[in-house]
């Protein structure tokens, strides 16, 4: 429930700034932010609404300096995506200029090139506040959306494909709650 009121209300801003995009795409992606401010419009396949996730960025100084690899082989992924988010991209698209690495969270004053995790975890903690949710950090929108997938029933398979995990059992040993929960649900309907 406080997912969809995230959801909602980031779909529901007149202003609408890049920060947002980049949570809404957190929520409704599962991706690493790594993944989120690796990505060019060409990742971006209007016609099939679908993201190719090939590269991250380096966003701290920890890190390789400007487009470099996944994770590990298996992010490597191409991802499904609702139509709304899809929109809301095209929109930008169509009303941002291009930058030199056509980068889609390109911010020409940080040192890093694209927005960053501490601004994100900041505009995201005023907009859970605002909702009187319990504040999370960008990477907690990944287990957002993972939790509320397997919550859905949609199998723990496909989830972590979608996650680029690179085994099953990451995502069964990071997800078991959601496993515990509803086999707990299910035992005290099914009793009744």
């Amino acid at each position: 429930e406080e997912s969809q009121r995230l959801l909602k209300s980031i779909h529901e801003l007149e202003d609408k700034m890049i920060i947002h995009l980049l949570l809404l795409l957190g929520l409704t992606s599962g991706m690493r932010f790594a993944e989120m401010v690796g990505l060019t419009r060409e990742d971006f396949n209007f016609f099939n609404n679908t993201i190719n996730i090939n590269k991250s960025w380096g966003y701290t100084n920890k890190m390789l300096e400007g487009f470099g690899p996944t994770k590990n082989e298996q992010s490597v992924r191409v991802i499904k995506m609702d139509k709304e988010t899809m929109n809301e991209f095209r929109l930008f698209f169509d009303n941002i200029p291009d930058n030199i690495h056509r980068l889609v969270f390109y911010s020409p004053l940080s040192k890093y090139k694209v927005v960053s995790n501490g601004y994100a975890n900041k505009v995201l903690k005023e907009l859970l506040t605002d909702l009187d949710i319990d504040p999370i950090s960008v990477h907690g929108l990944r287990h957002t959306h993972a939790s509320v997938l397997l919550y859905e029933g949609v199998s723990v398979y496909y989830v972590s494909r979608r996650l680029g995990h690179g085994d099953i059992e990451t995502t069964l040993n990071t997800y078991w709650y959601v496993n515990t929960k509803l086999y707990n649900f299910y035992k005290v309907f099914s009793c009744q």
